[in-house]
């Protein structure tokens, strides 16, 4: 990683004691300038750029290294203006020189990583951003913060410079812009800028050599690296003097605070912006060494044996699993000696979590817990004790300091300062845990209380609510009675909200009521307005009759309930009927709309009743979940659920690889069955083909033997005929001889 403070320092000293402190300084500028690339106008003549962009690139690189070509402040401003300064005066001005000089070459640095290097991965490989982010992390932020401390050196110079001359300046005050860049937002971005490009140093190198077993990838940074603008500096260089950088700031801050006059305000200002440098160092340094202890605890739980098993004093178990939750932060670790009560010693790896303390061995290239002496190897740092053993100044004892089975560990280290160093690492650790248990246990009362007022507030509220919309209900009821004047809607002024569990259910159902009741009311105004209406004259015969003439005979004896609830017909005349039928629309109308006001001013009491019940559980959960400490058995519990579904999704995945397996081998068959059908197909053909040659040739062989029988009967004919012939020749010669004898 990057170098340390007293590194550097050391460093900075190494230079020959016997030169004085000009001779010195001009030879760390020397020795460093040999390293650093110049852009000086006579070099970049000999650049010969090919594309537009690099041009401008190119450009923007010369305008950021104008006036700085030369070695030193002492040789950039005119000799007679040199002599007007004291010996301190050119020797400040000298590092304030530097530090620009250094800064621009920084910022060259971060434009040929991002307009050269990202930009070509990203044409010509089409990386995307996360594997950009991995090789070159928070470069545009760099990029932009070193740009702004850069233009603000440059302008700080342009107004210290003379108007006799623009190559004569004198920086009197620079501890402002120094203060600015380390403090503040602007110091919160280098923090986080720096500290998470330091952490990611060894992951982008590993990366970045991994990408280079790629072909392309190789080619194209063997191209880069001959181009004229990046001059040979590699990916690897380049992130190295990024890291590095940020090591520099104290050294050159530490010579402009020596050679600024002590008193003035110049220089308590540049001690206070050392101090911001150091503390923004301090911060990356906290980060880097996060990140590493993060990473280490990653290769602990890979490397982890997974049926391995630590047991605790509680009887509980530490599975290898438990490593990578990322609930616990890697504190400390490193190889120790467990005594054991044979007097032996066993090499174990001891790691410091930030609540319990692993005991580790190491067997066939993988880590399990130890088993020496049976001891529990996962120790709870809730009471432990951590003492020196006598007369040895390499031991130390661990006491579990457990009322029911309290237990001591006797651990050898390797040297006296490790073993101080192991002590204050636990020590810290135990008083970390024992505050955090505190802290929780305070914070559950507090809470608790809070969350006890506010629910007596919403139930004050929920009361009032209760209240208010009873004695709605109660003047809705008694409007009912003094109306209608009958008993089952007096009835109904007992239904008011009581707002109890029992009630919860009826949400539901009150309001569809409502809603029925408000659909009636509804027809019943239409049907009133309808029937009130008077008669279009010119109806003919189609007409749609009244509703008194349609329901004239029911119209005519109606009946009614009075309040004692019987039943009473009544005799309408004939001018009456209009009237009645008038005033009993009228009360129905206001009966109704009494009976959907009374159904819909019940659901909104139980349904802010509900509300009220389901928020108060929702926040009696929320406030279990966020208090990880006071709950350790239900988190117990929690991490045996997550092993169990561990388990599940472990069994799950088993039965969909054995499924898989079971298909693939179905596929098979399959595949098998056919191939084997094809062969039978193909051999039913085969057969078939044959059996007709068969027949074609048993055809032809009958032919054959046909025209043989004939060819046969042919020839005893001829051998016959030809008998015949003989035999009558024969016959004539013995005939001719006789007469001729």
């Amino acid at each position: 990683m990057y170098v340390t403070l007293d590194l550097w320092r050391s460093s900075f000293r190494s230079l020959p004691g016997d030169m004085d402190e000009m001779d010195s300084l001009r030879f760390g500028i020397k020795r460093f300038n040999e390293y650093a690339v110049s852009l000086t106008p006579s070099t970049t003549c000999s650049i010969i750029v090919e594309d537009a962009y690099y041009s401008a690139v190119q450009a923007d690189l010369e305008s950021d290294a104008q006036d700085l070509d030369v070695e030193s402040w002492s040789l950039a401003v005119d000799q007679q203006y040199l002599k007007k300064h004291t010996k301190e005066m050119v020797k400040r001005q000298d590092v304030i020189y530097e530090l620009m000089q250094t800064e621009m070459h920084h910022v060259r640095t971060l434009k040929i990583m991002l307009r050269v290097y990202v930009r070509e991965l990203k044409e010509h490989l089409q990386m995307d951003v996360r594997c950009l982010d991995c090789l070159f992390p928070r470069l545009e932020s760099l990029l932009e913060l070193h740009t702004h401390f850069l233009s603000r050196l440059k302008e700080r110079r342009r107004v210290a410079t003379q108007l006799s001359s623009d190559k004569n300046y004198n920086i009197q005050r620079l501890a402002d812009i120094l203060t600015t860049q380390f403090s503040g937002e602007i110091g919160e971005r280098m923090k986080e800028s720096y500290g998470d490009f330091c952490s990611r140093h060894t992951e982008a190198v590993s990366y970045y050599k991994a990408q280079l077993h790629n072909k392309k990838f190789q080619n194209l940074i063997r191209k880069i690296n001959n181009l004229p603008i990046v001059r040979r500096l590699g990916v690897t260089e380049c992130i190295l003097l990024v890291t590095q950088r940020i090591t520099k700031y104290p050294v050159l801050v530490e010579r402009i605070v020596q050679n600024t006059e002590v008193g003035t305000e110049e220089h308590e200002e540049l001690t206070r912006s050392l101090g911001l440098i150091k503390d923004c160092i301090v911060h990356v340094d906290a980060q880097v060494n996060l990140h590493q202890k993060a990473s280490r605890l990653r290769d602990i739980a890979h490397k982890m044996e997974p049926k391995s098993l630590g047991k605790i004093k509680d009887g509980h178990v530490f599975r290898g699993e438990d490593l990578a939750l990322g609930r616990r932060r890697l504190l400390h670790d490193g190889t120790v000696n467990h005594k054991a009560a044979s007097g032996r010693l066993k090499d174990i790896l001891a790691v410091l979590l930030s609540d319990v303390l692993l005991l580790l061995q190491e067997k066939d290239q993988r880590y399990v817990f130890s088993t020496v002496d049976n001891k529990p190897s996962v120790i709870s740092l809730q009471k432990l004790i951590v003492r020196e053993v006598a007369h040895e100044e390499k031991a130390m004892f661990l006491i579990c300091a457990s009322p029911n089975e309290p237990e001591m560990y006797e651990i050898h280290t390797a040297s006296k300062e490790e073993r101080k160093t192991w002590m204050t690492h636990l020590r810290q650790a135990v008083e970390s845990c024992r505050h955090t248990e505190r802290l929780f246990s305070e914070e559950e009362e507090a809470r608790a209380a809070k969350f006890k007022e506010f629910q007596d507030s919403l139930s004050q509220k929920d009361g009032q609510i209760v209240a208010g919309l009873t004695e709605k209900l109660q003047l809705f009821a008694d409007m009912a009675e003094s109306v209608a004047g009958l008993e089952d809607i007096a009835s109904r002024s007992h239904l008011l909200l009581r707002g109890d569990a029992s009630d919860l259910h009826q949400g539901e159902t009150l309001l569809k009521g409502a809603i029925t009741e408000v659909e009636n009311l509804q027809n019943l105004l239409l049907s009133g307005v309808t029937e009130l209406a008077p008669r279009p004259e010119g109806l003919g015969s189609g007409a749609m009759p009244r509703r008194a003439d349609t329901f004239e005979g029911y119209d005519s004896s109606p009946t009614i309930l009075n309040k004692k609830g019987s039943v009473k017909k009544k005799n309408y005349s004939g001018g009456d009927k209009a009237r009645d039928r008038s005033q009993r629309a009228c009360s129905d109308t206001q009966l109704k709309e009494i009976q959907a006001s009374q159904a819909l001013e019940q659901p909104p009491a139980i349904i802010t009743q509900q509300d009220r019940h389901i928020k108060l559980q929702r926040s009696s959960l929320t406030e279990r979940a966020s208090f990880p400490g006071c709950h350790r058995g239900n988190v117990l519990l929690e991490q045996e659920k997550q092993r169990m579904l561990a388990s599940f999704h472990k069994l799950q995945l088993l039965h969909r690889q054995e499924q898989a397996r079971w298909e693939s081998e179905r596929e098979r068959h399959r595949l098998q069955a056919e191939a084997a059908e094809d062969r039978l197909r193909q051999s039913e053909e085969e057969c078939r083909r044959l059996e007709e040659k068969r027949e074609e040739l048993e055809r032809q062989r009958e032919m054959y033997q046909q025209d043989l029988e004939r060819l046969r009967e042919s020839t005893l004919n001829v051998k016959k005929e030809r008998l015949e012939q003989d035999n009558r020749g024969g016959c004539r010669c013995f005939y001719f001889t006789w007469q001729v004898s």
